[in-house]
Formats: C-alpha cells, structure tokens, sequence
C-alpha cells in the first residue's frame, strides 16, 4: 500500500506545481501564452496518447520495466527542471515528464489490481487520493520552496525528492509481489479494448456519419 501510495503521489507534481509559479516563469524566461500553455497540455496530451500505444509497445518490454522506465523519466525531468536554460528546455522537460506520468499511470491502476485482489475498492481509493494529494501538495508547496530559495527552478525541482523514493520503494517490492505479477494481463486488456475500439466499424459508423 506504501509502494501504492508513493507512486501515485508523484503522477500530478510535475503538472500542478507549474500554475503558482506561472507568473515568475513567463517573466524570467520570456514566454507568450501559447507556449507557457504546453507546459500542462503536453503532458496532458502524452496521457491521452501512451495507452493508445500501450498494445505494441507492450510487447517490448514488461510491466515492471515500462513502470521502471516512467518513474525513471519524472525523475530525470524533475532533476532538470533544476537546471533550465530557457524555455525550450522547460517545454523539453514538460514532455520528458508527461511521458513518464503517462507510462506509470497507463499500468499502475492493473498492478494494484493485481495486488488486491480482494480489497479492489481499498486499494484503488488509497491510489486515487494519493494521487489527487500529489497535486494539491505541488501547488501549496512548489510556491513555498521558491519563494524560499528565491528560484522558481527549485520549486519544481523539489519533486524530485519523492520521485526518487518511489524509484527505490518499486526497486524493493516484497517477493510476494514480484511474484503476483503477471507480465501479461494489462498489456492483453489494452490490446483488446483499443483494437476493439478501432475495429468496431458500427459504432464509428454511428460516430462520423451526420444525423
């Protein structure tokens, strides 16, 4: 539940910590609307589009690795945010995030199914909380912390520190875990619902042609 916890906390910081600190971040790196915009619509974007995907990249590697791979990415987007040059670099780091985002919360909800499967309900809701609490954290504290350290960098660069505790706890899931996985279920009820999905000639039909 911990391992739950954690890494469902980290699936909106990257997103919700930009809004305070907007202001200061379109001063200081010279942004227009239209590209401080991407900031949040990337990432919201890679959401969308990482479980359309999930069938065929599926096949390329497991569900630990691909969560491994997305905790992997927060990580290293949070660690660059810390470091940003100009605002390429921040919109670079928006996308890098996304995905990683994306790719965890594509698989987590299958896995902590997995996990529980008796205590569906309990699981799911420690999962969904921790994960709306990541964003409301992000946004009292990024403000806080760079107002602190006077550097807007550091308030999103703060989220690196969960980030990488949820990178050692998954490293260190009980045995009993490891063995409940099974690579393939999520991949198989992906495949299934999007070439389903694509497949269903009636119900596009019904979709694209007028009334």
């Amino acid at each position: 539940m911990i391992i739950i916890a954690v890494l469902a906390l980290n699936l909106r910081p990257a997103i919700t910590a930009i809004g305070p600190l907007l202001l200061e971040i379109r001063c200081s790196m010279a942004m227009g609307l239209q590209a401080a915009s991407l900031l949040t619509v990337l990432p919201m974007f890679c959401m969308g589009l990482f479980p359309l995907l999930l069938p065929w990249l599926g096949q390329r590697m497991s569900e630990s690795v691909w969560i491994t791979v997305g905790l992997l990415a927060i990580v290293l987007a949070s660690l660059w945010r810390l470091w940003l040059g100009d605002g390429a670099a921040l919109i670079g780091s928006a996308l890098l995030a996304g995905t990683g985002i994306a790719i965890v919360q594509a698989i987590m909800p299958c896995v902590v199914k997995r996990w529980y499967p008796q205590r569906v309900p309990l699981a799911m809701g420690i999962y969904s909380a921790s994960l709306m609490a990541g964003g409301g954290l992000a946004a009292i504290f990024s403000p806080m912390v760079a107002h602190y350290y006077g550097s807007w960098g550091a308030g999103l660069g703060l989220w690196l520190v969960p980030a990488i505790l949820a990178m050692l706890l998954w490293g260190l899931r009980p045995r009993e875990a490891l063995a409940a996985e099974n690579h393939g279920v999520s991949i198989h009820f992906f495949s299934i619902a999007v070439r389903g999905c694509w497949h269903a000639t009636l119900d596009w039909q019904t979709v694209v042609t007028p009334a």
